[in-house]
């Protein structure tokens, strides 16, 4: 294995001055015939499992060549799904070992909405979910040094995995070891898409946040108020969901904030929804102002009701999803109404901080 990531490494530059004639040049035979057999005999693939396949480009000489490693039950190409693949940078400085991810239906899906940001997005969640060790995988982001669409796409879709600089290539042992254990981390991400096709765990993935929140919502309903004091109280816990390790939410206090509210939209208490089969009255929803997600920012709970704002459903909506001027009125009044609140529960946080933390 390091004989040929080292070939490729020191020869490929030299080749794509000349005509793309993948066929008839050496050096691209050696990788599209030669490499994924190295591959499969090296770590002994079941090739009826596994599918290995590099790629010089289509048409013309691609800035960074590429050899990947499919489960067939998940894809067999590169366009979508998830895969292994080792991604040599365009200046040829060194190759990523990476688990990462088909594009092609996020970019249809999003087109014109950023859709790096929601390929990063899946990997983050990804990030969160897979149990790997960043001892063996410290690659948290890989620069193919390429400005091309693919090099820029695969870069966003990078979930985890490791560099090697060819001055610094392993040997086979640790080359060999490296991917079995990526291999493992595979097998779990498939483990964790279930039965689910993977435009449909992508979607999954995108919508956890909004799933699990339906759920704590829905536990809101049931629970009896908490009683806090108006005083700084101490960071909770983390627990495992389904999106990984959380900051722990209390339905109870969520509760408490509601009930304070009298049910009430704080945008507009004449935003009346319907009356709730449990509670016996207008349904609404809890939200932080204050995101959990920053409670590692902070050295006092944000899990406190003077930070949970009861919202109507569309203004909770409207909050997450709305146009940033839309999104700038929201927190604005929510802010006016909550800054001594956070204050007295030593979270207190500036205006524009908050909105930063929206984007």
């Amino acid at each position: 294995m390091k004989s040929a990531l080292e070939r490729i490494i020191t020869e490929y530059n030299n080749q794509v001055i000349h005509f793309f004639r993948p066929t008839e040049n050496e050096l691209s035979r050696y990788f599209l015939n030669d490499v994924p057999e190295i591959l499969i005999n090296q770590v002994q693939l079941d090739e009826r499992k596994y599918k290995v396949q590099a790629s010089v480009g289509q048409g013309n000489w691609t800035e960074t060549p590429w050899v990947s490693i499919f489960d067939r039950e998940i894809t067999e190409s590169a366009m979508k799904g998830f895969y292994i693949v080792y991604l040599f940078r365009k200046d040829m400085k060194g190759v990523y070992l990476s688990l990462n991810q088909g594009t092609t239906y996020i970019k249809n899906k999003y087109k014109g909405r950023k859709p790096r940001t929601k390929m990063e997005e899946v990997a983050l969640k990804l990030k969160a979910i897979l149990d790997f060790s960043l001892d063996d995988f410290p690659a948290t982001s890989i620069d193919l040094a390429s400005y091309t669409d693919n090099s820029k796409n695969y870069m966003a879709a990078h979930i985890c995995g490791k560099y090697y600089p060819l001055e610094r290539l392993p040997e086979n042992e640790e080359l060999q070891n490296d991917l079995r254990k990526l291999i493992k981390v595979y097998q779990q991400l498939k483990a964790f898409m279930g039965l689910k096709n993977t435009d449909h765990f992508i979607d999954y993935l995108l919508n956890l946040e909004e799933i699990e929140d339906t759920q704590f919502q829905s536990d809101i309903q049931l629970v009896a108020p908490a009683d806090t004091p108006r005083v700084p109280q101490t960071v909770p816990q983390k627990e495992r969901t389904s999106e990984g390790m959380k900051w722990k939410r209390d339905a109870s206090i969520a509760k408490e904030a509601v009930q304070a509210a009298n049910y009430l939209c704080e945008i507009d208490p004449y935003h009346i929804t319907f009356v709730s089969a449990v509670t016996g009255k207008n349904f609404v929803e809890a939200h932080h102002l204050i995101p959990m997600s920053l409670q590692s920012n902070f050295c006092r709970s944000l899990d406190v009701p003077g930070n949970i704002v009861s919202l109507c459903p569309n203004c909770h909506r409207s909050i997450h999803h709305a146009n940033k001027a839309e999104k700038y009125l929201l927190i604005k009044k929510l802010y006016s109404l909550r800054k001594q609140a956070l204050i007295d529960f030593g979270i207190d946080v500036p205006l524009e901080d908050l909105f930063v933390a929206y984007k």
